[in-house]
């Protein structure tokens, strides 16, 4: 029934997804900043890698490397590294969002910042979401009632001190 005059548009005519859960987080940039600067340079400190261990996936850590030694601005490292911690926060609150729906319990949190998934960028830009392949080896179940199916569509905004991170999980 159209709202308001409005005719629903036709491309969502046959679209059947369904939407199992969403998350958004939002941060602070300067806390990234600070955090990172704690122990020494941004761009050379082994501290840092310890710290941003307990929230990132290997690809992640191998990216940020490969970011510091193309030289990439500190800016650019910072907002990298809030941009994945946003984004585990929403796929954690997107999955969390569904849990009740389910008999099988999610892994442990950190499990799911650190082996679940990545975030990576297309060819364009576009933030998308990777889920790590060894998951269904290690958390079978979980697998099968959350991830199998399914796909994570990301969306990151930015301005500013801030940025926002959005997931949406959805079934395909």
């Amino acid at each position: 029934m159209p709202m308001y005059g409005l005719k629903p548009s036709p491309f969502f005519r046959g679209f059947k997804t369904n939407i199992l859960g969403i998350g958004t987080d939002i941060v602070h940039i300067p806390r990234f900043a600070r955090l990172m600067a704690r122990d020494a340079s941004i761009r050379e400190s082994r501290i840092n890698e310890r710290i941003l261990g307990k929230f990132m996936h290997a690809a992640e850590l191998s990216r940020l490397q490969r970011m510091r030694e193309e030289n990439h601005s500190d800016k650019a490292l910072i907002q990298f590294v809030a941009g994945v911690w946003a984004t585990k926060e929403a796929v954690y609150k997107s999955l969390s969002s569904r849990s009740g729906h389910k008999k099988t319990a999610l892994p442990p949190a950190k499990y799911i910042y650190t082996q679940l998934c990545y975030k990576t960028n297309d060819e364009g830009g576009i933030p998308r979401l990777v889920i790590d392949p060894k998951l269904t080896s290690v958390y079978p179940n979980f697998t099968r009632d959350f991830i199998e199916n399914t796909k994570f569509l990301l969306s990151i905004s930015h301005d500013n001190d801030y940025l926002v991170s959005f997931v949406c999980h959805v079934s395909v």
